[in-house]
């Protein structure tokens, strides 16, 4: 098959989803186009263009932000310019920016099949606020064109009940974790990573990873952070990712004084090593689609702290041996799940998570249902 990918951002999980994606469909002989922007690009963005263009994929450049803006028509032109040169069999656009270029190829008169995974809408946040209320209405609308492939079940319902989408248009396909490279780490490798990091023998390490932005809601993590320390004084915080609220939060991190215990990183090109050096993983967001950095810290056996929100509720139903949770925008509470975290760490209870991923996450399993669905819309 000719599948051509589309993504605004080159770097997080959005990103790491559609190079995962690309990299599967390269190993089993398909033919891959790459639609990208480089205005959030990362090192990893550039070696996926490469890997396309070696393997004989055309690639297009859009140059779009994610909000709205004036390149956004320049972009859809391009898009159809690429549609017609490759002549794909289908066309999968991922997050908000793609999502709305893809589908407006229809109303251009593009007739291959059309696939969207919002990757989490934004409305699934709860507010009723004007931007919310615009971006409901457009997924409403655009949810009428081709196919959107949600992560979760917290995601599907609110595309059936919220946005209305018919359930003939929506498949449910979870996100893949690669369990071939995010594997646990080996007692002496994690030990060196951690007195890399500067963190204590013994000390408690918690991480953090996603973009600094209101989707992942980081002054809530910092606030917990602040009141798990006040009962824990040992804890640490490693957090990783960047974004708007990057200089709010480390205003906030010396106003609550948790700065000195806060190890920050904007990107790291291979995130294994990330996973291997905490201790646990948290997830204090707004909503979530089913996040990429849980499934790599279930890979890597890690215990995980989650907030009570849309796609995170999939993960804390699943029965983990070691997941603890407590309501989005709840310092008090989130701070009172890292403790009982830390708490349970000298009991060194057998963990369910690896295998859990393993069985139930697998690129095979998923991306292979995602290709299979590729195959029967583009023959009918």
């Amino acid at each position: 098959m000719r599948v051509l990918l589309a993504s605004e951002p080159g770097v997080d999980g959005v990103f790491r989803h559609v190079e995962a994606l690309a990299h599967f469909l390269l190993a089993r002989r398909h033919q891959v186009h790459l639609a990208y922007s480089d205005v959030r690009g990362s090192d990893r963005l550039a070696r996926l263009v490469a890997d396309v263009t070696a393997a004989g994929g055309g690639t297009v450049n859009l140059r779009v932000g994610n909000a709205p803006g004036p390149h956004d028509l320049p972009a859809l032109a391009e898009l159809l310019r690429v549609v017609r040169e490759v002549r794909p069999d289908v066309i999968h656009a991922h997050s908000s920016k793609a999502g709305a270029l893809v589908r407006a190829l229809r109303l251009l008169g593009v007739g291959q099949p059309l696939f969207y995974t919002p990757h989490a809408y934004y409305g699934m946040a709860g507010g009723s606020g004007i931007k919310a209320r615009v971006f409901n209405a457009v997924e409403c609308v655009m949810g009428r064109i081709g196919t959107s492939i949600t992560l979760s079940d917290g995601e599907a319902a609110f595309a059936r009940r919220t946005l209305h989408i018919p359930q003939q248009r929506l498949r449910l396909i979870p996100n893949p974790v690669d369990t071939h490279s995010f594997v646990p780490a080996a007692p002496e490798v994690k030990r060196r990573l951690r007195k890399e990091l500067g963190v204590p023998d013994g000390a408690p390490l918690l991480g953090s990873v996603g973009r600094l932005a209101f989707q992942k809601d980081p002054v809530t993590l910092y606030r917990s952070f602040a009141v798990a320390l006040k009962k824990d004084p040992g804890l640490w915080l490693y957090h990783l990712g960047d974004g708007e609220l990057s200089t709010e939060c480390a205003r906030l991190a010396e106003e609550l004084g948790i700065a000195g215990r806060i190890i920050r990183r904007t990107y790291l090109s291979e995130p294994l090593s990330f996973y291997r050096a905490i201790d646990g993983m948290i997830l204090a967001s707004r909503y979530e689609g089913l996040s990429f950095a849980v499934l790599e810290a279930l890979a890597c056996d890690v215990p995980v702290i989650l907030s009570e929100v849309p796609g995170n509720l999939d993960f804390i139903q699943m029965g983990l041996s070691h997941c603890w949770s407590a309501p989005k925008e709840a310092p008090d509470q989130i701070g009172a799940a890292i403790s009982q975290w830390v708490a349970d760490l000298p009991m060194a209870r057998a963990s369910n998570h690896r295998q859990t991923a393993e069985s139930r996450f697998s690129q095979e399993a998923c991306f292979g249902a995602l290709v299979a669905e590729y195959a029967k819309q583009a023959a009918a």
